[in-house]
């Protein structure tokens, strides 16, 4: 890989590599060429521009900081409160439907995703509809 970065760095060596082409040719690695550096310059000034927005919020923050005589040990206790907070809470959802297994195990379902094979087969054993199932709440 070096001497093909040698070769593309050097006048020299880069014209005695392409001596062989003809003009289409040439022009069509010029045109390849340019379009590597267009999509390499637009990535860099991306970058760019990300660097100053985040050197320019960094500073905001300096003076906020300054300005409320806050340290980063404050920003860290900032961290440890909001640490739990993260945790994703799943709503828990009650049983609506009891049934027996073949094994004798009697199980629950609430209702939602697809019906376990298990209370399947106890619908068809016992010849019942779903609604024989639902569990009475008083």
């Amino acid at each position: 890989m070096n001497d093909f970065i040698e070769i593309l760095t050097s006048f020299k060596l880069l014209k005695n590599a392409v001596a062989s082409l003809d003009s289409s040719q040439l022009a069509d690695v010029i045109n390849r060429l340019q379009k590597i550096y267009d999509e390499k310059k637009i990535v860099e000034e991306l970058d760019a521009r990300k660097r100053q927005e985040r050197e320019e919020a960094l500073k905001a923050i300096r003076s906020i900081m300054a300005e409320n005589r806050l340290t980063a040990e404050d920003l860290s206790l900032l961290a440890e409160d909001t640490a739990g907070e993260k945790t994703v809470r799943k709503r828990v959802v009650p049983p609506k439907y009891k049934f027996t297994d073949e094994n004798g195990t009697v199980m629950t379902w609430t209702g939602q995703g697809r019906t376990p094979l298990a209370f399947r087969q106890c619908i068809e054993r016992e010849g019942k509809s779903m609604e024989d199932y639902l569990i009475k709440h008083e």
